[in-house]
């Protein structure tokens, strides 16, 4: 019995790995179709990788009580939200798709999982100093706030692309928003080569607008990562993509539009 101990380790971390990464998967596709939160505008990649790590800290936290990789998760969450410009019901928004996918794909119990969201509330609290988000007491964040925009009756509910360019009110105008989110640019022609590290200006499912000193071309070729984390374990995919669109800025800045080439939302991407 003591020899088949280490195999039965094996096969439940790599069932609890399957299960993982099946969750992952659903719940990237429930992300990307929830056009009333902002994490929608990332590549799916970015979002099973959100996702994964969401459910590994819960699975801690429920299996083990060990919550200190859910606190410290909130905490990276809502830092980095907030300083690229997400507003703080994104990322509820957020918190509240993965509970949900975690109940339907995987089957965790509501009830148990009440001392979770607890956690996640007081990690909330937490942070209130550390962003600009005004986060009040009482904060529960499963409580979906009425001013949570529905989907436009003209729009098709089951295209994922339609969805995800609406929202209403200031924030979002034809699908763009103010994302400062880290990108790093690659542009090779027979004339020159620059490699550029700088942050987005907004974010659309087609493209994204940044600001530059470097001399660019209508129309140059770019390999574009996106989002460009720096982090220990970041995982960065590059993205094709061209100039659609120079901007004459103030000073020595120019406004740079990049199109896609690809589509982000391509699991294989």
């Amino acid at each position: 019995m003591l020899l088949q101990k280490p195999e039965v380790t094996k096969a439940q971390a790599r069932q609890q790995r399957q299960r993982c990464e099946r969750f992952a998967a659903g719940t990237a596709d429930a992300i990307g179709t929830a056009g009333q939160c902002l994490f929608s505008l990332l590549p799916y990649q970015e979002r099973v990788r959100q996702a994964a790590s969401w459910y590994d800290a819960c699975a801690q936290a429920m299996l083990r009580c060990n919550f200190e990789p859910l606190d410290e998760w909130m905490r990276r969450q809502a830092c980095m939200a907030a300083e690229e410009n997400f507003e703080m019901e994104d990322l509820l928004q957020l918190l509240r798709i993965c509970r949900r996918s975690a109940i339907a794909i995987d089957g965790w119990d509501e009830d148990v999982f009440s001392a979770v969201d607890d956690v996640i509330n007081e990690g909330l609290l937490a942070i209130r100093a550390k962003v600009s988000w005004n986060i009040p007491d009482h904060l529960n964040y499963l409580k979906e706030t009425q001013s949570e925009p529905a989907l436009r009756p003209e729009l098709n509910a089951s295209d994922p692309l339609a969805r995800a360019e609406v929202r209403e009110g200031e924030r979002r105008v034809s699908g763009r928003n103010q994302l400062a989110l880290p990108i790093r640019i690659l542009c090779i022609t027979e004339q020159s080569q620059s490699d550029e590290t700088t942050r987005t200006q907004n974010v659309s499912l087609s493209g994204l607008y940044f600001r530059t000193q470097e001399n660019y071309r209508i129309g140059s070729p770019l390999r574009v990562t996106y989002p460009y984390w720096t982090g220990p374990g970041s995982i960065n995919r590059e993205y094709a993509a061209r100039v659609a669109r120079l901007d004459r800025l103030q000073d020595i800045f120019w406004g740079v539009a990049v199109e896609f080439l690809q589509n982000l939302r391509d699991k294989t991407a």
